[in-house]
């Protein structure tokens, strides 16, 4: 929801947390995208939103998905029955076992990270993943399916925390570049990433200008090789613009 503020102009709210402040209306409805996009990878699932704007009486219904698809609806559709399993165990996309991971070590291992998760201990949770990974890629390289898999989801967990938008969004652009490179697949995955990296660059210009100029020529690249246009042209337009200031 955008509403007047007295102070600032405009203020962006999502579920009555004040996301931004601002002047401009089509900054407030990107950022309140990316919050939408963001929510969407966490929860690995499409969200529904109505967005709500001063100068317009009618709210607009949308779906966001994880892969940053935005899709305008009528109204909402009936929501999903509740999962039969606990939530706490949902995955935000399919990570099975990997099938290289043979070894009851590995399976230990990788048990170990989804039992961090269910815990709510992100910080072990990716400090599993990481230690598996290293495993893997000493094993069978940075670029096997079973490593990629595992780099994924360390990427997702990392995501989660929604702590250091820096490191996590150079995670985000070396894992989307991995995958790209290991030609991993699902491929929607690797666009989900991308867009993912997208998205936290965003939050991170909020926070941090001079961390995300730093981080925009990775980005760009990054997304060029993902065809990505359209993200990478506005990337390129805000890096000279801040440049200049």
């Amino acid at each position: 929801m955008v509403q007047t503020d007295e102070e600032t102009g405009l203020a962006l709210t999502l579920d009555g947390e004040r996301i931004t402040t601002g002047r401009d209306i089509a900054t407030l409805r990107g950022a309140g995208l990316d919050e939408l996009r963001i929510r969407a990878a966490l929860a690995g699932r499409p969200v529904r939103a109505r967005a709500v704007e001063p100068a317009s009486p009618i709210p607009w219904c949308m779906i966001v998905c994880p892969d940053g698809a935005v899709l305008g609806v009528a109204e909402h559709p009936t929501p999903p029955a509740p999962p039969t399993h606990p939530a706490a165990t949902a995955l935000p996309a399919p990570y099975p076992l990997p099938a290289l991971l043979g070894s009851a070590a590995y399976r230990e291992m990788w048990a170990a990270v989804w039992a961090h998760h269910a815990a709510g201990d992100l910080p072990a949770a990716v400090a599993a993943a990481y230690r598996l990974e290293t495993a893997l890629a000493g094993r069978l390289g940075d670029l096997d399916a079973s490593t990629v898999t595992v780099l994924t989801a360390r990427a997702w967990l990392t995501l989660c925390q929604r702590t250091d938008w820096r490191g996590t969004t150079e995670l985000l652009i070396t894992t989307a570049l991995r995958c790209q490179a290991a030609r991993y697949r699902p491929e929607v995955d690797t666009r989900r990433t991308a867009r993912n990296a997208h998205a936290c660059w965003r939050q991170l210009r909020r926070q941090d200008p001079q961390a995300a100029a730093d981080l925009a020529g990775p980005l760009a690249d990054m997304l060029a090789i993902l065809g990505e246009d359209d993200l990478r042209g506005g990337v390129l337009a805000w890096a000279p613009a801040t440049a200049s200031r």
